[in-house]
């Protein structure tokens, strides 16, 4: 997100204890991890759950694992999480408005980098207040 020259700030669900193992994880020197245990940031920006079978049985979240597994991924030995609750990626412009939305389907959509730093560029260089939040809907 350097290139956009906006800030990125990682937003979990994990309990405050968690979040040092998380930071370890991500290795995101820079990027502030906040803890929203209570998921108010997730319901306010529409981050659903996903069915335990779209999470585990569904193809396209089995290759993705597979993906993982194959590049020398193995999953963190963190307490138990809620692997349901899925995620996304919001960019908030400068006036603090709400300019860019994501909301995953899955746990392995994901918008991609480029996309990120478009709608951070977007929302960087709006000079007129844009009346508003927006949300940008996938087709």
């Amino acid at each position: 997100m350097a290139e956009a020259g906006v800030p990125a700030i990682v937003v979990t669900f994990a309990d405050p204890p968690l979040l040092a193992a998380f930071e370890r994880d991500l290795d995101r020197p820079g990027a502030p991890l906040l803890g929203d245990p209570d998921r108010l940031l997730y319901a306010a920006f529409g981050f659903g759950r996903a069915s335990l079978a779209r999470v585990w049985l569904d193809p396209r979240s089995v290759t993705h694992h597979l993906r993982l597994l194959a590049r020398g991924r193995r999953p963190a030995p963190l307490p138990r999480q809620d692997t349901l609750q899925l995620g996304g990626d919001v960019v908030v412009d400068p006036g603090g408005r709400v300019g860019w939305v994501y909301a995953s389907r899955g746990p392995e959509d994901r918008p991609a980098v480029a996309a990120i730093i478009e709608a951070m560029l977007r929302s960087a260089s709006r000079a007129q207040p844009s009346g508003g939040s927006r949300r940008i809907n996938r087709e």
